[in-house]
């Protein structure tokens, strides 16, 4: 139970991040596309579409990974590679939370991602307690 319970809040934070870069991705498209200077807008456009806009796509990829490591089959001979990429999301969501405290979407999906990180590599670590008979 604790393994299943732990594979589901990592799917939670690898999908929080990824909406957090795709978010980032609309906020400066947006920003570029509102810009009344055209060569200032165009060039913010440009930064959305060409820097952050692989950097959700990889935010994505890195989702359909975790989705494939946390199968039930994948989990049980693959918990403690689950275990690194749980702190891996919660120190990324944690950069999030710091680089994005600015925006209350990015503040929030930070903290949520880390925090559901951390509680799967908790759950992930402890072992599943046999039924009783």
């Amino acid at each position: 139970m604790n393994a299943q319970a732990g594979a589901a809040l990592l799917r939670i934070a690898a999908f929080g991040v990824a909406a957090t870069f795709v978010g980032v991705v609309l906020a400066v498209f947006a920003t570029g596309a509102s810009t009344p200077d055209e060569g200032t807008g165009i060039a913010t456009l440009q930064t959305a579409v060409f820097f952050f806009g692989p950097i959700a796509a990889i935010a994505t990829l890195a989702f359909i990974v975790v989705l494939a490591l946390t199968r039930p089959a994948s989990l049980a001979l693959r918990r403690r590679a689950a275990r690194v990429v749980a702190v891996a999301y919660a120190v990324i969501g944690a950069g999030l939370a710091v680089l994005l405290s600015s925006t209350w979407w990015g503040l929030l999906g930070g903290i949520a991602s880390a925090c559901a990180a951390a509680l799967a590599w908790w759950l992930l670590g402890r072992d599943d307690p046999q039924p009783m008979t």
